[in-house]
């Protein structure tokens, strides 16, 4: 039963839904108005629904402008040329290279080629094909935009959150076998490192991702305020994971070289193996602890350099 409910509540049911509910609407709206052609508003739907609304409504413009391209420069061109694959060739190319030449982007330039072929196709042959075109993909795109906006409009909050959570959690598995590496001596060959940081990187592109989607889905939505306010903290959360994780990078290095010109001594692994779980546990609660004090003595040493930064790893925890 839960399975059966959560595939109803899914993302591509509630997707193919609305665009079931909204090629029905559109198409009878346009039988309404008083259509020949009802299905071009039913494409409209089809074609300008997208992933987020603010997607739908770049698409949703990019198909009217190409409606109003075509039929403009059909009503031009029509009647001197004859309907051949030359022709067709040489009108597209026009329509396009003007559309480029305005500004126009991928999705315009396509919608103005589709819109452009079929319209010299159907015009000449079916009577008020290029007003009925133009008519029905109006009433589309508007039906597109009031259901995607109002009947459970996208939000991938949610998933850019778990993101940037198991983003959090490679960052404290990375510290607490940074913490292992010291106890079992430091040695040169760190196994974990060059895997760790792949899947790092990797998580780091697909948090990004992620989080831009997120940003999108909430353009134009109507109920946002809360997500908006959600998504704000997890952006802040990314980028001081961003910035930690380059901390922890040096963590690695400053050690490296310490061990290489002088073996740590078994106080010196514990105490920063200790240190390093500490920080791990902070990055859990996003909570920073007191910051260590320097040593003191007049000459700069590498326990220095690790103390101050863990404190500048702490002070980025601060400004969350």
């Amino acid at each position: 039963m839960k399975q059966k409910s959560s595939f109803f509540l899914s993302e591509k049911f509630i997707f193919i839904f609305k665009m079931a509910l909204g090629s029905g609407i559109a198409w009878q709206i346009s039988v309404w108005a008083g259509s020949r052609y009802p299905y071009l508003s039913a494409i409209s739907v089809i074609i300008c629904l997208q992933a987020t609304i603010n997607k739908s409504i770049h698409f949703g413009i990019s198909r009217m402008i190409g409606t109003v391209f075509g039929i403009i420069v059909t009503i031009l061109l029509s009647a001197e040329l004859p309907l051949k694959g030359w022709t067709i060739a040489i009108v597209l190319l026009i329509c396009a290279g003007v559309a480029l030449m305005f500004g126009a982007n991928m999705t315009s330039i396509h919608q103005i080629a589709l819109s452009t072929l079929l319209i010299l196709v159907f015009a000449p042959h079916l009577h008020g094909y290029g007003l009925s075109r133009l008519i029905d993909t109006a009433i589309g795109i508007i039906v597109t935009l009031l259901i995607h906006a109002y009947i459970v409009p996208p939000n991938f909050t949610t998933s850019a959150m778990d993101s940037i959570n198991q983003l959090k959690a490679q960052l404290i598995t990375k510290l607490e076998s940074l913490a292992v590496w010291i106890e079992n001596g430091a040695s040169n060959q760190n196994f974990f490192k060059e895997d760790m940081n792949q899947n790092v990187m990797k998580c780091f592109q697909d948090t990004a991702q992620q989080i831009n989607k997120a940003e999108n889905s909430l353009r134009y939505h109507p109920y946002s305020k809360k997500s908006k306010k959600i998504l704000l903290e997890g952006s802040r959360k990314f980028s001081i994971l961003r910035k930690e994780f380059y901390i922890l990078e040096s963590f690695y290095d400053t050690i490296q070289l310490w061990n290489s010109s002088q073996p740590l001594t078994s106080q010196e692994r514990e105490y920063w193996a200790d240190c390093f779980r500490k920080l791990a546990d902070c990055l859990i609660s996003f909570q920073p602890m007191e910051k260590i004090s320097l040593n003191g003595k007049s000459n700069f040493t590498y326990h220095d350099l690790l103390t101050i930064e863990v404190n500048r790893f702490l002070t980025n925890l601060e400004s969350f």
